[in-house]
C-alpha cells in the first residue's frame, strides 16, 4: 500500500510540473506581449492624456463645458492619427517579412510615422493652449508645473543653471 501511494504522488508531482512547465513555455514563447494585447491602457477610462490632465488641475463644471469642443476634436483626432500609425506600422511589418529589404518603401513608412508623430505633438500643443486660455491663474501655474515635469526631461533633470532643491533636513 504505501509503495502505490509513493507512486501516485510521484505521478501527480510529475504532472503539476509539466502544467508548470507548459505555462512557462506558452507565457515566454507562445503569448503576445502585454503591449501587443488589447486592453485599456490607463488612460483610456478618463477619455486620453488631455482628460487626465484636466483632472490633474480639478476643472469645474463650467470651464468642462467651455472646453468640451476641444476635449471631443482632440479625442477624434487622436483616434484617427492611432488608425493611421496603426495601418503604417502593419506596412512596415509586412516590408520586414519580406525576405529582401526594400529600403526604399521602409523609408517611405517611417517618414510617414515621423510627419504623423510630429503632427501629434503639434496638436497635444495646441489643444493644451487651448485649455491654458480656460484656466484661473493657479491651475495655470499647476499647468505649467505639471508640463516641465511631464516633458522636462527625466527624473531629477533640472536645466543648467537653476538652483538646487533644498536637501531635507535630518
Amino acid at each position: 500500500m504505501s509503495l502505490r501511494f509513493t507512486q501516485i504522488l510521484l505521478g501527480l508531482s510529475l504532472l503539476l510540473n509539466c502544467f508548470v512547465l507548459a505555462g512557462f513555455v506558452y507565457r515566454t514563447w507562445i503569448a503576445p506581449p502585454p503591449l501587443a494585447q488589447a486592453g485599456p491602457r490607463p488612460w483610456a477610462n478618463r477619455g486620453g492624456p488631455l482628460e487626465m490632465l484636466a483632472q490633474d488641475l480639478k476643472l469645474d463644471d463650467s470651464q468642462r463645458q467651455a472646453l468640451k469642443g476641444v476635449f471631443d476634436r482632440y479625442a477624434s483626432d487622436r483616434h484617427d492619427r492611432f488608425r493611421e500609425i496603426q495601418k503604417i506600422r502593419d506596412a512596415m511589418a509586412d516590408e520586414l517579412k519580406k525576405p529582401e529589404f526594400d529600403m526604399t518603401q521602409i523609408d517611405s513608412l517611417v517618414d510617414r510615422m515621423t510627419r504623423l508623430r510630429a503632427d501629434s505633438q503639434k496638436e497635444n500643443f495646441a489643444a493644451l493652449a487651448k485649455l491654458a486660455a480656460e484656466l484661473r491663474p493657479a491651475q495655470r501655474q499647476q499647468l505649467h508645473t505639471i508640463l516641465a515635469e511631464r516633458f522636462g526631461g527625466p527624473p531629477g533633470w533640472r536645466p543648467p543653471g537653476s538652483p538646487r532643491p533644498a536637501r531635507p533636513q535630518q
